[in-house]
C-alpha cells in the first residue's frame, strides 16, 4: 500500500549527514501515529454469526427438506388459484348472458305495453291527403329555394372574378408605370424646367482641356521632341 497520501513526518536524509547510513545511522527515531498500524487485533466470528458450533449443530438435510416442501405447497397453491380464476370467469359470462337474456325480454315487454296505450297514429288516415299536400308544397318551395341559392352563388363568383380581373389589370399598370418612371431616357423634360447649377460652373479654369486639339497618340522617347513640348513651347513662347 503506498503512503504517498500520508504527510511527511521527517524530510529524507543524505547517506553523509548526521543521522545517515554512512554517518552511523540514525540517531533517534520518531514516529507518527499514522504511520502506526491501526488494526492490530483479529476479528472473530461472534454467537450469531455462523461460528463452527452452531454448523455443526444445524440440521442441513432437515431444512433443505422443508424448503422443498414448503415450495411445493406454494405451487400447489398457485394452480389452484388459477383453476379458480377460470371457474369465476366462466361463472361471470353465464351470469352476463342471463342478464342479457332478461333485458331483452323486459324491452320487448315494455315495447309492446307502449304500442297498445299509444294514441299517436289515431289521426294518420284522416290527415294523410292534407299532409301529401303540404309535402308537395315544401318540395316546390325547396327547389325555388335552391334555384335562387345558386343563381346567388353564382352572383358572387361572377363579382369575385371581375374584381380580381380589375385589381390584376390595376397591378399591371402600376407596375408599367413604376418601370417607366425609373427609366430616364423614356421622361420628357418640359420644357420651362431649370437645371440644377452644378457647384462648379463659375470657376475660372473650367473646361480647359476643350481647347487641346484632338491628336493620334504617339510615343517619342526624347522630353523637347515630343508633341505636348512643342504645343507648350507654341503656346508659350513663341
Amino acid at each position: 500500500m503506498t503512503t504517498a497520501h500520508r504527510p511527511t513526518w521527517h524530510a529524507a536524509v543524505g547517506q553523509k549527514n548526521e543521522g545517515g547510513w554512512q554517518a552511523g545511522g540514525a540517531l533517534s527515531q520518531q514516529f507518527s501515529a499514522r504511520d502506526l498500524p491501526g488494526h492490530t487485533k483479529l476479528k472473530l466470528r461472534q454467537v450469531g454469526q455462523g461460528t463452527a458450533n452452531e454448523v455443526e449443530l444445524r440440521d442441513l438435510k432437515a431444512e433443505l427438506e422443508g424448503k422443498e416442501h414448503k415450495y411445493e405447497e406454494e405451487k400447489g397453491k398457485q394452480q389452484n388459484t388459477a383453476q379458480d380464476k377460470l371457474k369465476r370467469l366462466e361463472a361471470n359470462k353465464k351470469l352476463l348472458l342471463l342478464g342479457d337474456a332478461d333485458a331483452d325480454a323486459r324491452e320487448s315487454q315494455l315495447k309492446s305495453v307502449a304500442s297498445k296505450y299509444d294514441d299517436a297514429d289515431d289521426g294518420d288516415d284522416s290527415a294523410s291527403s292534407s299532409d301529401s299536400d303540404s309535402d308537395s308544397d315544401d318540395d316546390d318551395e325547396e327547389a325555388e329555394l335552391l334555384r335562387e341559392l345558386e343563381k346567388i352563388k353564382k352572383e358572387r363568383e361572377e363579382e369575385r372574378l371581375r374584381k380580381e380581373e380589375e385589381e390584376r389589370a390595376q397591378a399591371e399598370e402600376q407596375a408599367r408605370e413604376a418601370i417607366l418612371q425609373g427609366n430616364p431616357l423614356t421622361q420628357q423634360q418640359s420644357s420651362t424646367a431649370t437645371m440644377k447649377r452644378r457647384w462648379n460652373d463659375d470657376v475660372v479654369f473650367k473646361n480647359q482641356a476643350r481647347s487641346e486639339p484632338e491628336l493620334k497618340k504617339r510615343f517619342i522617347n526624347d522630353t523637347i521632341r515630343n508633341d505636348f513640348h512643342r504645343r507648350f513651347l507654341n503656346k508659350y513662347i513663341q
